[in-house]
């Protein structure tokens, strides 16, 4: 195992390794997996949920990148004459009206005011991309937060959803969080020898509040069952050629448990 320096954009781009979104994705659907990894490369998605969630993210983590990365549109619409100069004007950067910035700030604002969330965010590296091999396949992740002396990884997740337990165990089910956070701890546990656990900082939008959920057993337990079914699927179907569907392609798999910190 090693790890590596890119940036975000960097590591969604390089096909060298799968990520946990695109081992979801031949759980879900072989035929769409061959066409999104060995296809022509698409532009990524720019909707206004995802670069509210990375703003977030950028308060939280990197803030010294929020004047080099992003871009506030003052007008009252994303459209039209003045919106068409501002985004020439700013290429590269992430254009947020300031509507959403103040959204954003707010869900910042809630999680720096969580003692769980803010003692977890503390003495590790932000955004760190690790890569390595798992069952004899090259695979990738990208931490939001890693504390390699203490042996934790942290996902900052900015939901719809209201931030209690029982909405966010369906989350993890209906997401596949507990596939990533199981890939995670996997790649960190070869690159520095021992086990990590994982917590979800969760920031909801319904009821600005924060809350801290760490992965419990059983969901660790799940998650290494998908982790490993995908990367058998990949590696008979590298073999055999064949990516069509099967008629009964995802597993069903029962709730999961978290437990808040």
């Amino acid at each position: 195992m090693s790890i590596i320096n890119s940036t975000n954009t960097e590591y969604h781009a390089s096909r060298s390794h799968l990520s946990s979104s695109m081992l979801k994705l031949i759980l879900q659907s072989p035929e769409a997996f061959y066409e999104k990894w060995f296809g022509p490369t698409a532009p990524e998605e720019t909707k206004d949920v995802f670069s509210e969630g990375s703003f977030v993210h950028t308060l939280l983590l990197e803030p010294h990148k929020v004047l080099t990365d992003y871009a506030v549109f003052t007008g009252l619409r994303k459209q039209g004459k003045a919106w068409e100069e501002f985004r020439a004007a700013n290429p590269g950067k992430t254009l947020l009206s300031a509507p959403q910035v103040a959204r954003c700030e707010e869900l910042a604002k809630a999680a720096t005011a969580s003692t769980a969330a803010m003692e977890l965010l503390s003495g590790g590296f932000a955004e760190h991309t690790m890569v390595g091999e798992l069952l004899g396949v090259p695979v990738k992740a990208r931490a939001d937060y890693i504390n390699i002396d203490k042996g934790y990884i942290v996902d900052v997740k900015t939901t719809s959803m209201p931030s209690d337990k029982e909405f966010f165990s369906v989350t993890v089910r209906d997401y596949g969080y507990q596939l990533s956070a199981s890939l995670y701890c996997q790649i960190a546990e070869a690159t520095y020898g021992k086990p990590f656990g994982f917590y979800w900082a969760t920031v909801s939008k319904a009821d600005k509040g924060c809350r801290v959920y760490k992965m419990s057993l059983s969901t660790a337990q799940e998650g290494a069952i998908m982790v490993s079914a995908a990367l058998a699927q990949y590696k008979r179907r590298m073999v055999s050629g064949d990516w069509r569907d099967d008629a009964a392609q995802a597993p069903v798999l029962p709730n999961f448990e978290v437990e808040e910190v």
